[in-house]
């Protein structure tokens, strides 16, 4: 039983593999999961993850019991995390959870019977989204994750996805990350080899393959707020990426959107591409 809990869980041919079939599939339809149920049992707000999840599920022939609001299941009677895992366990084929927790995915993957497939768990990880990340990356940069600097900036220190990418473009040789936040919302562990610290943006942008910004966490505690301007995006290297994990409030002028560096609404379609593709390889 292949669960999907943390980056560590994904090797290098696993991804490759994924990526690869996700570039020639490109979301197209078809039966692959027909007779299948998947649960999106979500403890946490999603848009994104949640509907990409359907979307992929649905696509493939499958069906999805949607459980994007708990306080409207048993557990706003009380049930236990572990009871609703095991009751929707009895019922589907595989579950993708989401839970303010950190290591709520692993705690379900010791008492599921179908694998779970971790959609970020407290300020943890994310590693699906890690999946579509990286897939962008390989999409823009020919199939190719090392010799990058990536520049990370915002709540660096609850962002899920932020640590998660580390984790990821970590094992490629040569990448460089440039960790953009105010020392309170640093990165504090699993830093990279290779990284530079710093809380003025304006530092970096030049030096910069992949910006990669994320929003201030306020439901974590953060206090933070901050924008970047057209000005500044428009000075970063020509052949440069910009990339958001949404939702956006601030940080990225809508302006911005139609420059062919922004590639976060290509993101969200690359999410039901390597859903797809990962709902395949785990329900199988």
């Amino acid at each position: 039983m292949l669960h999907i809990l943390s980056v560590n869980d994904l090797t290098d041919d696993f991804l490759y593999s994924l990526w690869s079939d996700a570039s020639k599939r490109k979301g197209k339809s078809n039966n692959s999961l027909k007779g299948k149920v998947l649960t999106n049992l979500f403890y946490e707000p999603s848009t994104r993850t949640s509907s990409s999840f359907y979307s992929a599920m649905s696509t493939c022939g499958g069906s999805v019991i949607p459980i994007n609001n708990v306080q409207f299941s048993s557990v706003a009677k009380g049930e236990s995390f572990e009871d609703t895992v095991m009751t929707m366990s009895a019922m589907s084929d595989a579950i993708v959870v989401r839970h303010p927790d950190n290591g709520a995915a692993e705690t379900a993957a010791k008492v599921s019977s179908v694998p779970i497939i971790n959609a970020g768990d407290g300020n943890s990880e994310h590693p699906t989204q890690t999946i579509i990340d990286g897939f962008t990356i390989y999409n823009f940069f020919n199939k190719k994750l090392t010799n990058l600097r990536v520049t990370l900036v915002g709540d660096l220190k609850n962002g899920r996805t932020v640590k998660s990418l580390v984790k990821l473009l970590n094992r490629f040789e040569n990448n460089h990350f440039n960790l953009v936040s105010p020392k309170d919302l640093s990165l504090s562990s699993d830093l990279p080899e290779s990284y530079y610290e710093t809380s003025d943006i304006n530092e970096v942008l030049k030096e910069t393959d992949i910006l990669y910004v994320t929003r201030v966490q306020k439901e974590r505690g953060s206090v933070h707020d901050y924008s970047l301007t057209l000005k500044q995006l428009e000075s970063l290297p020509e052949n440069s990426i910009v990339m958001h994990p949404f939702p956006r409030v601030s940080e990225i002028p809508v302006e911005f959107d139609i420059d062919k560096r922004a590639k976060y609404f290509d993101q969200i379609r690359y999410g039901v591409w390597c859903r797809q593709i990962l709902l395949e390889r785990v329900m199988k």
